[in-house]
């Protein structure tokens, strides 16, 4: 997220200078906080649900605003889910309030859109939450999800894209393609047999490859042979 600098900087949302939140709901849309290892007494008090979480995995692509590009995240990031259509946290309700303000994440505690001096030593420190404090301890589970890793690793999945965008490279293309059946399967086969419940595949295994394979400007089409990739024009 892109943040105004030094004290007094005013609302991001809007433009107004000011010294408290005016509950324009700004800081609250757009994507939410990554959750750092003081939130992990959150999820494990039951305050936060896994369900209400997703992970965005290392090497995924995100628009920096800063930079005008999309780049690659160097490490995982748990983060709280938002509305699709307004892309609003889960949270917020239609006033602007927070529906866990007393327990909020770090990140929601530190940022002040008038003083951002606190949420950049927050942004600068490197204390992620991970899935393996979360889920670490969880026989099979954990595996399954350091599997996943290992055969949906996205600097993988990267370099076969390139080759893809390059010539076309059909080998790449087919490999793409399994990676994405593979993560497929995973999670339907995990939900029908009852031992993973949907809402929490996101935070277990990442957004579906299906969903991201996007931020490469290609996206999956069902044909007479089976999925292929189109380039999104």
């Amino acid at each position: 997220m892109e943040f105004l600098t030094g004290e007094n900087s005013g609302c991001s949302g809007c433009g107004e200078m000011q010294s408290s939140c005016n509950f324009c709901g700004a800081c609250c849309t757009g994507g939410g906080p990554v959750l750092r290892t003081q939130d992990e007494r959150l999820i494990k008090m039951g305050k936060i649900q896994i369900s209400d979480l997703y992970t965005m995995r290392k090497g995924e692509r995100v628009f920096n605003k800063e930079t005008l590009a999309m780049e690659s995240i160097p490490s995982d990031q748990i983060k709280i889910k938002v509305q699709e259509e307004t892309i609003r946290c889960t949270f917020l309700n239609e006033a602007n309030r927070c529906r866990i303000y007393a327990n909020r994440p770090f990140e929601c505690r530190s940022y002040k859109c008038w003083d951002t001096k606190e949420i950049e030593e927050v942004y600068a420190s490197d204390d992620p939450l991970t899935r393996e404090d979360i889920v670490g301890g969880i026989e099979g589970l954990w595996d399954l999800v350091k599997d996943h890793q290992g055969r949906c690793d996205y600097e993988t999945l990267s370099g076969l894209m390139e080759r893809v965008e390059a010539d076309q490279d059909k080998e790449a293309m087919a490999s793409v393609c399994e990676m994405i059946a593979y993560d497929r399967s995973l999670r339907e086969t995990l939900v029908a047999s009852g031992r993973v419940k949907p809402e929490i595949l996101d935070f277990l295994f990442g957004r579906a490859l299906s969903t991201t394979i996007v931020m490469f400007n290609y996206r999956l089409e069902k044909g007479e042979n089976g999925y292929q990739l189109v380039r999104v024009e």
